[in-house]
């Protein structure tokens, strides 16, 4: 009868399927076995527990206030954040504390917008807002799923652990660098930081201003036209002695990290620059933090390399990073500062 089967060939289909599925356990099997997975460090992956207790993304302060060396990432990158915020003068220990509004451009995964709250003592000053802007889709998410557990109040509790509202935050997927291209919603949460109920106004880029494209103007300009706000910011200055080649090869680096081609601008151009977007130039600081961030991130990224390649897992592309940043702490041709812009007061 067409389309039956013999009882020789049931039986040649079934032996072919076993052998499949033998084959395949033993190529599993092999897998696992020949870099020793059973019997070595490869089971690390099932004792980890997610979400990560931290996922913070800036080069890092490495010294602590004391003059020691700071040995882990996530430390140093919330001390670069507190160092920030230190020289813009919102951490005063003065009992008046004022309302604060911040437009945060780049937050990352939800480290830097908790950590701004805890730092700034949000839950005891009058008022509180935070809007944040970031190009990456999978990093906006990570950020809300963060922002959103230190929100939720403990069963039992009153009280979340930054005994803030939801309202206090907007976190948003946009590009920072082009306002006009923003959505309405974005538009209309941004501009309601020039809420004059706040007295401080503050946009702050930590670790990012440098991926801007065209440039930092725009930003800079809504801050100060629209906001009314200061700036301040991490950001990366080329050396005013840097060589003819030296700023080539910078510049190379910028373009193959996507970075527009003169991103990266001297003390005195970055100044001037702040000053055509409406700062006052007497009131902008650049301060050079440099020994406490290559090197440090520099050494850590060797360390972890290290620790981490008994489990199998290389930093190949961070040494790499490692590599560049030691070229910038052993020449200085790009220094990292603390950038500050204020505002002329009304009444000058």
């Amino acid at each position: 009868m067409p389309g039956s089967f013999s009882a020789s060939e049931f039986a040649i289909g079934f032996i072919a399927g076993c052998l499949t599925v033998i084959v395949l356990l033993a190529l599993v099997a092999f897998s696992l076995t020949r870099a020793g997975d059973i019997y070595g460090l490869g089971h690390w992956k099932l004792n980890l527990r997610t979400p990560f207790p931290s996922m913070w993304m800036n080069l890092g302060f490495w010294t602590r206030d004391d003059g020691k060396p700071i040995q882990h990432f996530d430390e140093a990158a919330r001390n670069m954040l507190e160092k920030l915020l230190q020289a813009a003068g919102l951490m005063s220990t003065s009992k008046t504390q004022h309302s604060v509004a911040v437009l945060d451009v780049g937050f990352g995964c939800g480290d830097q917008t908790v950590a701004i709250a805890e730092l700034l003592h949000a839950s005891s000053r009058p008022q509180f807002r935070y809007v944040g802007l970031t190009l990456n889709a999978v990093q906006l998410q990570a950020a809300q799923q963060r922002l959103d557990a230190a929100l939720a109040i403990p069963e039992g509790g009153s009280s979340s652990a930054l005994g803030l509202p939801e309202s206090s935050f907007k976190l948003f997927q946009a590009d920072a660098a082009k306002p006009e291209s923003w959505s309405h919603a974005v538009c209309a949460s941004v501009d309601g930081l020039a809420d004059e109920a706040f007295r401080e106004r503050w946009l702050m880029g930590l670790d990012c201003l440098y991926h801007f494209s065209p440039s930092r103007k725009p930003i800079f300009k809504r801050a100060s036209q629209t906001l009314n706000a200061n700036v301040m910011a991490f950001d990366l200055v080329l050396s005013d002695t840097a060589s003819a080649w030296q700023v080539l090869a910078v510049r190379l680096l910028g373009f193959i990290l996507l970075c527009p081609w003169r991103t990266f601008l001297t003390e005195e151009q970055y100044r001037d620059q702040l000053v055509e977007c409406g700062y006052d130039r007497a009131c902008v600081e650049i301060r050079d933090i440099s020994d406490h961030v290559f090197g440090g991130l520099a050494g850590h990224l060797r360390k972890q390399d290290a620790a981490l390649s008994p489990y199998g897992v290389s930093l190949s592309g961070y040494t790499m990073v490692g590599r560049i940043y030691e070229w910038f702490d052993r020449t200085r041709v790009l220094k990292a500062a603390i950038v500050v812009g204020r505002l002329k007061s009304k009444s000058q």
